[in-house]
């Protein structure tokens, strides 16, 4: 039988350590990555993750770095100043891209998959649900889609897309 090792882990390392424009500042590196000083430590490249990304997104963003060691937490980005408000936003849009959904062409049911042809803009995009219970959710007003790969499309406004397009996707709205 293994033995198993018990950790003591103190309570400080638990706590949540959030940041402020008082103690973070980002900045975007030499070589093209975001980069951050927080508590007066440099790191030449972080990422940003956000912890409530549906209900939430302008809300706790996780600072992390390469490793996903967590650095702090930003409680909400709108108390920095618009500038680093503008890096932070461009990090999280190269990490969280989420195309709009603007109509709803066809969805098509084979062996378990759904298959979506949508338009996005001017553009047609084709793309496969598995699990379709957990895969579209109904945020308020706004539907996320998730595809086979994990890629996000959502539609801002379900009210607001054609008739023809929400028949279409209601009988798989929960």
């Amino acid at each position: 039988m293994a033995e198993t090792k018990q950790q003591n882990i103190s309570p400080d390392a638990l706590k949540t350590a959030y940041v402020s424009p008082e103690n973070c500042v980002f900045s975007c590196g030499a070589n093209g990555f975001l980069a951050a000083e927080i508590n007066g430590k440099a790191w030449p490249r972080v990422l940003l993750l956000r912890s409530l990304p549906l209900t939430a997104p302008e809300d706790y963003i996780c600072i992390t770095d390469v490793d996903r060691n967590e650095l702090g937490i930003i409680e909400q980005i709108g108390a920095f100043s618009p500038e680093q408000q503008d890096l932070i936003h461009a990090e999280l849009a190269q990490r969280y891209f989420c195309p709009c959904v603007t109509e709803i062409l066809d969805i098509k049911e084979k062996m378990g998959n759904f298959y979506f042809d949508v338009m996005i803009g001017d553009f047609k995009r084709s793309f496969t649900v598995k699990d379709i219970t957990k895969s579209i959710r109904q945020v308020g007003s706004a539907v996320i889609l998730i595809d086979l790969d994990g890629n996000r499309f959502r539609i801002d406004d379900f009210a607001a897309i054609s008739k023809k397009s929400r028949r279409k996707l209601e009988p798989y709205l929960y």
